[in-house]
């Protein structure tokens, strides 16, 4: 029989191999070839008894608002996500992005509307200085890299300084590597799950906007960890901005076209 210490230190690398692989999602649904319905093994916080839904009208009232960012080198594909995950759609033509571009989507989450405000962000080197005024008040951040860019993972350091430097202390984190489509991959599974553990990064994912793999799942997990995160803080203490900066709530949303 094992001891009490073989027990323990079996425990603890149980946990430990559990910390390393939880919240990483790299699989597709096989019965699933055209990506048009929700991989519900690819969520978090979801159990059988969750309603999720994604709405197509983005005037929809919203009980929760958030802003999301979108980072990473240009060419990786964050527009694409954006589009294929609010839109639908994919171009192969789509040129980078000058600035940043603005979207929306609205994800209910059992009797609860979440509206996600995504910004997606230019990657050229020239006009990062740019862009450090449009972390404030993020609640999450998205790392974008290509798999079939090495330099895009190796610049995440980059990314995340800044976002270190101009955005919140508490700001969540998720790692999307892109372009898991393209048949001449640079960077390994296993590279991207070593740096989400090492930067303690919420998330990892695998995508292809091309095809819509974990495109919306994405979004869904970015509005599913957020509800978790405030879904139990009350209303007052929400809309008072000198105890929380960091959170909208909307009793009542109007739609907002961003002409950008």
């Amino acid at each position: 029989m094992e001891g009490e210490n073989e027990i323990a230190e079996k425990n603890q690398k149980n946990e430990e191999v559990n910390n390393k692989t939880s919240n990483v999602f790299i699989s597709t649904n096989e019965n699933d070839k055209e990506n048009k319905n929700l991989n519900y093994n690819n969520l978090m916080y979801y159990s059988p008894k969750t309603k999720v839904e994604i709405l197509q009208n983005e005037s929809t009232n919203s009980d929760f608002v958030f802003k999301i960012i979108l980072i990473g080198n240009t060419g990786v594909g964050k527009s694409c996500l954006s589009l294929r995950a609010t839109k639908g759609i994919f171009k192969d033509d789509n040129v980078s992005t000058l600035g940043f571009e603005f979207f929306n989507i609205n994800i209910k989450i059992d009797t609860k509307v979440v509206k996600l405000q995504i910004w997606d962000t230019c990657g050229q080197e020239a006009y990062r200085s740019l862009i450090s005024g449009f972390y404030h008040n993020t609640e999450l951040a998205i790392i974008v890299y290509s798999v079939t860019d090495r330099k895009s993972f190796e610049d995440i350091e980059i990314w995340l300084k800044q976002l270190k430097t101009h955005g919140s202390a508490d700001c969540k984190v998720f790692l999307i590597a892109n372009k898991i489509d393209e048949e001449k991959r640079l960077v390994t599974t296993n590279e991207g799950i070593e740096c989400k553990n090492e930067h303690g990064f919420m998330c990892y994912m695998e995508t292809s906007a091309k095809t819509g793999v974990n495109s919306r799942e994405l979004f869904v997990n970015v509005a599913l960890t957020l509800y978790n995160i405030f879904k139990d803080i009350n209303k007052d203490e929400i809309n008072n901005k000198e105890k929380n900066k960091y959170l909208i709530f909307e009793d009542k949303t109007e739609d907002e076209d961003c002409q950008c």
